[in-house]
């Protein structure tokens, strides 16, 4: 007989086979993870659930943890600690209980007095730490910013940070195959990020829902790494799990002698796999996208959702131009929040303040893009009269290299505030916020209501676009600086050294540091008697659920919506009652509102019904589901549900249930009468009040049984340690560039040589 014939596959196709541990007849995956990101929000609670069970951190090695989201962006010249430098008492709980958990499980960790310091999605990239082909977490739903080197990178909750701690893998089930291609030439003027804004105008911010992107077509191929990042970085703002980019040599030159890049041998084996990491010829995607980069132009965001774009020319849209009842209720709502007016020109709207950084725009070359503005401007440019502008590099390492190359001085010339690395106002919960009233051109994100700070108006644009806005106190085309003038004026001002990032790459690579104290100092790891299969979970059983049901007829309801960013500073999973839909709940001065969840008989809901798509948009985060459950609610029935907050429904006990529009209409006017609802999930119905037929929904076999059991993720992953340990051998032969310096098979030593390192201790 002849061999079976291979059918082409896509990038993603391979990468996901390559990481399948096991999967069982439903499709249900278990899939091993490379590389795992961890910062101080997430990851608290995560910790706490390994010590209480007695687990370790299961690859020392592969895990790499820093300081970003609540870290001061003021100058540390006076730094000692972080109890003192840290002034909020939330943020520096979370600071400092990162710190005495990196300690006690033995984990890498940049702290604020290392230079390598910076924002998660920064430093995993510029040290090397993230490669091609591999999977890559994080708690923090901008981790598909890493998919540009052509790794399946995407964001978790605090529930999947734990699961991947203690095992190195996750149960997942295969997403869809999606590509946009981007082809033809591009406008002067237009960044990868006006690109990928326009692109998330055109899908919408559920447009991906269910799917990995691949990004493709010759404009993306001609991005340099920084530009592929600030793509992929946005995937998750498209609704998708992941986005990802085929690594070429543009990569390779990246990487290349990277700190915890492979070296030598090592490299060109690794270079020699990488290169099959692309799409074969013929490969089916469920779905294709095709853009014309001719149809870009410079984009700003008008409204409180990624997908509310126009081009820097155009005018706020006027809702009275939708016919569809929803998106006119939903454009009048966020004029409202942004305090504009239908058909107003967006080079017209003043700005209050500046924020150039993120995760998405805080790299090399996205200040020097900003600079470049300032140049142009003249030498007697200045950041407009009332206008706060800040510049916060991704890394301490980046500003370092931005100063070498006078960067900072051009800013500072120009009255910008040159800061520490960080988070900062990307989504404020730190000091660096927006009052409320104010309006900001960031190169973060979200635009999500609250999102920089309580009443905050924020506008998404690319750093040129942001600098532009800063020496004219509104929003502006970046294009009246480019031309034969502005090269003009650059030329005849500071001359400007370009650095490599190599001169400032140079700290030592050292193995994890030896835990503090183990998780059970007296058996090792590996040979712990493994938990019970039918081991229960830190949920309840959930069966049958019977009472109120709360109507909502919001789109796109997002995760700042349902817990805005300053509730998310706690070390527990609970205390968050108050925190759910909080700026919806209570007015500017703490008073409830008439908002649903506030009124009789509602404020006793167990069950919410949402009548419009896409709920749960937005952030990996765990503290939505949480603030959900705290308030009693277990249950949300919607038309369809953001991924990452539809798994993590599930990790805690609670129920998504998903309907089709029409039915979750019904459901939502029954609610408004104040009819109870009784959801079975052993019967997977949806039972009315009314006395009219039940809804049936289906829910993923294995979550269910998990369910309705109340079981423990962890300790029935556990249960296939023989496998995971046999994967992990073929790792080790297949690609042995991905095992951690210090790894020594399947047992993490012990003790790491004592030599001086920069831990933060």
């Amino acid at each position: 007989m002849p061999a079976p014939v291979a059918q082409p596959k896509t990038l993603y196709d391979k990468i996901w086979d390559d990481h399948v541990i096991d999967v069982d007849e439903n499709g249900l995956a278990l899939i091993y993870i490379d590389r795992h990101l961890v910062h101080e929000v997430t990851s608290p609670q995560a910790f706490e659930g390994l010590r209480t069970a007695g687990r370790p951190v299961r690859r020392p090695d592969c895990t790499l943890a820093t300081v970003d989201h609540n870290i001061p962006t003021s100058s540390r010249k006076n730094f000692t600690t972080v109890s003192n430098f840290v002034s909020q008492p939330e943020s520096r709980a979370q600071c400092t209980t990162l710190e005495e958990n990196v300690k006690a499980f033995g984990l890498t960790y940049f702290g604020m007095t290392d230079r390598r310091q910076g924002i998660v999605h920064v430093i995993g990239p510029e040290e090397g730490f993230t490669l091609p082909g591999i999977t890559c977490v994080c708690g923090d739903s901008h981790t598909s910013t890493h998919g540009a080197f052509g790794s399946l990178a995407f964001g978790i909750g605090t529930s999947e940070v734990e699961h991947v701690l203690a095992t190195q893998t996750l149960l997942q089930k295969k997403a869809k195959n999606m590509r946009v291609t981007v082809e033809g030439k591009l406008n002067e003027g237009v960044t990868s990020k006006d690109v990928v804004l326009h692109i998330i105008g055109v899908i919408g911010t559920a447009g991906g829902t269910g799917c990995v992107i691949e990004f493709a077509g010759n404009v993306v191929r001609g991005f340099s790494m920084e530009a592929r990042m600030s793509m992929c970085n946005m995937s998750i703002e498209g609704g998708a799990r992941a986005g990802m980019i085929a690594p070429d040599e543009i990569t390779f030159n990246y990487l290349r002698n990277r700190p915890l890049a492979p070296k030598g041998e090592v490299w060109d084996r690794a270079e020699a796999y990488w290169r099959t990491l692309k799409t074969d010829e013929g490969a089916k995607f469920d779905i294709e996208v095709s853009i014309r980069a001719e149809d870009i132009v410079p984009t700003v965001t008008w409204g409180t959702s990624p997908q509310d774009v126009v081009p820097i020319t155009g005018k706020v849209p006027d809702p009275a131009n939708f016919a569809d009842a929803g998106k006119r209720a939903g454009v009048e709502r966020a004029l409202k929040y942004m305090g504009l007016t239908p058909n107003t020109p967006m080079e017209e709207l003043k700005i209050d303040k500046v924020f150039i950084g993120s995760c998405t725009n805080s790299r090399i070359e996205d200040l020097r893009s900003a600079a470049n503005i300032v140049l142009a401007a003249g030498p007697e440019a200045h950041v407009a009269p009332g206008v706060y502008a800040m510049i916060v590099p991704g890394s301490g390492l980046i500003k370092q290299q931005a100063e070498a190359e006078g960067l900072d001085a051009v800013f500072k010339r120009a009255g910008f505030d040159w800061r520490e690395a960080g988070c900062s106002m990307c989504l404020g919960m730190n000091e660096d916020q927006l009052s409320p009233g104010e309006r900001c051109a960031s190169t973060s994100n979200r635009n999500f209501e609250g999102r920089q700070g309580p009443g905050g108006r924020t506008h998404l644009l690319s750093p040129a676009m942001a600098a532009a806005a800063a020496l004219n106190g509104k929003l502006t085309d970046v294009r009246k600086y480019l031309g034969a003038e502005a090269v003009a004026k650059i030329a005849s001002g500071p001359k400007l050294k370009l650095a490599s990032p190599a001169e400032f790459l140079t700290d030592p690579v050292l193995p994890p540091p030896e835990p503090a104290t183990a998780a059970d100092a007296s058996v090792p790891a590996v040979e712990k008697p493994l938990p019970n299969t039918e081991s229960a979970s830190k949920v309840a059983p959930f069966k049958v659920l019977k009472g109120i049901a709360a109507p909502l007829h919001i789109e796109n309801i997002d995760t700042d919506m349902i817990t805005p960013a300053r509730f998310l500073k706690v070390l527990k999973r609970t205390g968050l009652k108050n925190a759910l839909f909080a700026n919806m709940r209570f007015g500017p001065d703490g008073q409830p509102t008439d908002f649903v969840l506030n009124r009789e008989p509602y404020t006793h809901a167990k069950i919410l019904v949402c009548d419009k798509h896409n709920f749960g948009c937005g952030s990996s985060r765990e503290h939505a589901p949480w603030a959900l459950k705290d308030f009693g609610i277990l249950c949300v029935i919607a038309p369809s549900f953001a991924d990452i907050f539809k798994n993590n429904t599930m990790q805690n006990g609670m129920l998504p249930v998903t309907l089709p529009i029409e039915q979750c209409a019904e459901l939502a006017a029954e609610a408004e009468q104040g009819l109870e609802l009784e959801v079975d999930l052993e019967k997977q119905e949806v039972r009315r009040a009314s006395g009219k037929p039940a809804f049936p929904f289906t829910v993923d076999p294995f979550r269910r049984h998990c369910l309705l059991n109340g079981l423990d993720d962890i300790a029935l992953t556990l249960q296939k340690a023989d496998r995971i340990e046999e994967f992990e051998g073929r790792r080790s032969q297949l690609w042995p560039w991905l095992d951690g310096f210090g790894y020594q098979g399947k047992k993490i030593p012990v003790s790491a040589p004592k030599q001086a390192n920069k831990m933060d201790w």
